[in-house]
């Protein structure tokens, strides 16, 4: 009998943020948003277990009201997979999955359609969603190419490909659900970090220079991520007509309250 792969989703958050301090704890419809990257994570069959890296106790503490895991790492990582790494080594899995915090509208069949791409491909090391692109000059957004068979070429903040001799050439940005292959995540962790990673500021760049293949998911539809507080407005109102919210909702601020009105009077 084949052993089953076992696959676990990990959530990086962090309290330091340029554009928007205190990103997670910000409150959507009632609970902070780390709360609904969370649960709607939950909700995806493909995860066997489910964590939020941090290294907050705000942040931790959050989860565990919720009911949820979390896993305390060191707070002077320079990228997010080296913090992803640390968590890693520390359990059991085949694959994990890298599911950003800002995420408040993830969609679980997202992170599935992630997963299974690198499920069924033994030359990808890991694999990264796709998605169409529709603003220009917009350094935020990581813009990507690929070659025929779906392998990454080239990712950029610049737009790529060029429109110098193509007018208005199609472009297509990631979308940051990325699945990693357990004993290549700590590897590539302990690669030294590359010339273009530095040049683009995109770790991810360290895997391409380094001759290893991401596997790139075209998926339509992707949701808003929140980086700034016109994001997060906009993920407020989004969030209004959302049905998967209403899920994990009403149980999540019952527990929160609860939760509340239990330290209060301890107090």
């Amino acid at each position: 009998m084949n052993k089953k792969t076992k696959i676990v989703g990990l959530i990086p958050s962090r309290l330091r943020s340029t554009r928007l301090p205190e990103k997670p704890l910000k409150l959507i419809e009632g609970i902070p948003m780390i709360a609904h990257v969370y649960q709607r994570c939950l909700l995806c069959p493909d995860l066997d277990e489910l964590y939020v890296v941090t290294d907050s106790k705000q942040i931790a503490d959050v989860v565990e009201k919720i009911g949820g895991k979390y896993i305390m790492t060191n707070p002077n990582h320079p990228t997010g997979s080296d913090r992803l790494a640390e968590a890693a080594a520390r359990i059991e899995a085949d694959i994990v999955v890298n599911i950003q915090g800002d995420e408040a509208l993830v969609k679980p069949e997202h992170i599935s359609t992630a997963v299974q791409s690198l499920v069924t491909d033994p030359f990808a090391k890991c694999s990264i969603l796709v998605c169409d692109c529709y603003e220009r000059n917009a350094p935020n957004e990581i813009k990507i190419v690929l070659d025929k068979m779906n392998y990454v070429l080239y990712f950029s903040r610049e737009d790529i490909p060029s429109s110098k001799r193509t007018a208005e050439a199609p472009l297509k940005k990631i979308y940051c659900i990325v699945p990693f292959r357990k004993n290549f995540l700590l590897t590539f962790a302990s690669m030294e970090q590359t010339a273009l990673e530095k040049i683009e500021y995109n770790e991810y760049l360290r895997i391409l220079e380094n001759g290893y293949k991401i596997k790139g998911v075209y998926v339509e539809h992707v949701p808003p991520s929140v980086d700034d507080a016109d994001d997060l407005e906009l993920v407020r109102m989004l969030m209004k007509e959302d049905l998967i919210k209403e899920k994990y909702l009403a149980k999540t601020l019952k527990r929160l309250k609860k939760q509340s009105t239990t330290a209060s009077s301890i107090i």
